[in-house]
């Protein structure tokens, strides 16, 4: 979750630097507002697997039950609806709720690490994590190598 939200930092401080310079059209703005790359870490886990964890998530914040969250029961349900494990690990984690630890489980948790690694390392590369993680005496041949690969293929052209 930390790792997302300095993601998101660096986009936004990236957009507020580069604002003037780069205007994008509303279509590539709305693309690159609504991506968000932890959307894109599937892994397959079993139904069983999925269920026991809802469940158990489910039953700690279910608006009937006292000291029940409707929010959070929101929550968890839209992650179990769209197959979303590492949500519900995270929430059962977030509301000390004790998982038995199956080889499956072992597995499934595995191979979450390995794609949030995989996704960590692909935003690593990214203009906006570079800009946003330079030091202040870099950013000014920073920008300029920026701005000159940002420019489109015929203004480059013109300029040879």
């Amino acid at each position: 979750m930390e790792t997302k939200i300095i993601y998101k930092n660096s986009m936004e401080r990236f957009r507020v630097d580069f604002s003037k310079e780069i205007e994008p059209d509303e279509s590539v703005k709305q693309a690159q507002d609504t991506k968000d790359p932890y959307e894109e870490i599937q892994t397959d886990v079993s139904e069983d697997t999925m269920k026991k964890v809802y469940r158990k998530v489910a039953n700690k914040v279910h608006p009937d039950k006292k000291g029940g969250d409707e929010e959070m029961f929101k929550i968890a349900a839209n992650a179990n609806k769209n197959k979303d494990f590492g949500a519900l690990l995270e929430m059962a984690d977030e509301l000390e709720i004790d998982i038995e630890l199956s080889n499956e489980l072992i597995n499934e948790m595995t191979k979450q690490c390995t794609a949030v690694i995989q996704n960590i390392t692909s935003m690593k590369t990214t203009t906006a994590w570079t800009w946003a993680h330079s030091k202040p005496q870099e950013r000014e041949s920073l920008r300029l190598y920026i701005l000159e690969t940002l420019k489109p293929p015929t203004e480059l052209n013109d300029e040879q």
